[in-house]
């Protein structure tokens, strides 16, 4: 003999009184609601509603369905004109859920709703599942915002167990190709920034940086690298300068974000490098690389911004 399962009643604004119907979680919870708000946003509710009903049944239907009440819960709200509200999600499982269910019951008018609300709760945190949602969702717009923050992934295009827990497992070989080209395109084009300084402005602070303006260091040296500097020409650059463009480079290339160059351990050796040089120890150093580095970050920033996902 089955035990008879406890039940309960759901919070407002799904404890109306008034009700005409209700939606019985997997968990025993009780949602009250109304027919004519369910069949406006689900024709599978619609269709439900519109079949003859026995009249062993009780007045006030009670239909059980496979959804938990943490999952039911925000997506009745969504649903709900009079809610005034916002849900939130516990975890990106559970929003996932919810998207899940709203597909099943079609209810296409709350789904894009849902993918703005995840995109504000998840997207820092969980680029890769944010991707993956939008990718089996049709979610163009949220599906490149989350492929722009997975550029912060370090060692993406390697071999990663955390995909199919990230929820990666579930998309199909075109979008996971479409996120590892955007990475390897976004790279390029990031690293493709320090190999020239043309957009560098032409005033006189970075024409007297000394990075291009120190008369030691081997700046000299027959064989150092010339760079074009803003608008002034190609000037030799020191030698911890060259290095430094050409490691943050590499770090781009496999990391193209903002974070990489904040973070980057190339920076710290360049000072450190260049205080070795008894002309640039007595120059603020530290100062004009920061600077560059400032200049470096907005152009870097700008050259992603280029980059499409791939539709």
């Amino acid at each position: 003999m089955s035990e008879i399962q406890k039940t309960s009643t759901a919070r407002a604004p799904f404890n109306n009184p008034d009700h005409d119907i209700v939606l019985r979680s997997v968990d025993g919870v009780d949602f009250h609601n109304f027919k004519l708000i369910l069949s406006l946003v689900s024709p599978v509710f619609k269709g439900m509603f519109s079949l003859p009903q026995h009249e062993s049944e009780p007045a006030v239907p009670v239909i059980p369905v496979t959804e938990h009440s943490t999952i039911l819960y925000p997506l009745l709200l969504l649903s709900y004109p009079a809610s005034g509200a916002d849900p939130t999600f516990g975890t990106i499982d559970d929003a996932r859920a919810v998207v899940e269910a709203a597909k099943k019951y079609e209810m296409d008018a709350i789904l894009y709703r849902i993918g703005d609300l995840i995109v504000a709760h998840f997207l820092p945190a969980h680029p890769l599942d944010v991707y993956a949602i939008s990718c089996l969702t049709g979610w163009q717009h949220h599906a490149r915002a989350a492929a722009s923050r997975t550029l912060e992934i370090e060692g993406l295009v390697r071999p990663n167990s955390g995909f199919a827990a990230s929820g990666m497992g579930a998309i199909n070989a075109s979008d996971y190709q479409r996120l590892l080209t955007y990475h390897y395109e976004c790279g390029i084009a990031a690293q493709a920034v320090g190999k020239a300084l043309e957009w560098l402005p032409s005033t006189p602070e970075i024409s007297g940086m000394q990075m291009w303006g120190c008369i030691g260091c081997g700046r000299v040296a027959i064989g150092r690298r010339a760079i074009q500097i803003a608008s002034f020409g190609k000037w030799t650059v020191t030698p911890w300068f060259e290095e430094y463009l050409d490691a943050s480079g590499k770090e781009l290339a496999a990391r193209p974000c903002e974070k990489t160059l904040l973070e980057s351990a190339s920076y710290n050796r360049a000072i450190a490098k260049a205080r070795e040089c008894l002309f640039c120890r007595i120059v603020v150093v530290h100062h004009h690389l920061h600077t560059f580095r400032t200049f470096y970050i907005a152009e870097v920033r700008k050259a992603i911004a280029k980059v499409e996902l791939a539709p």
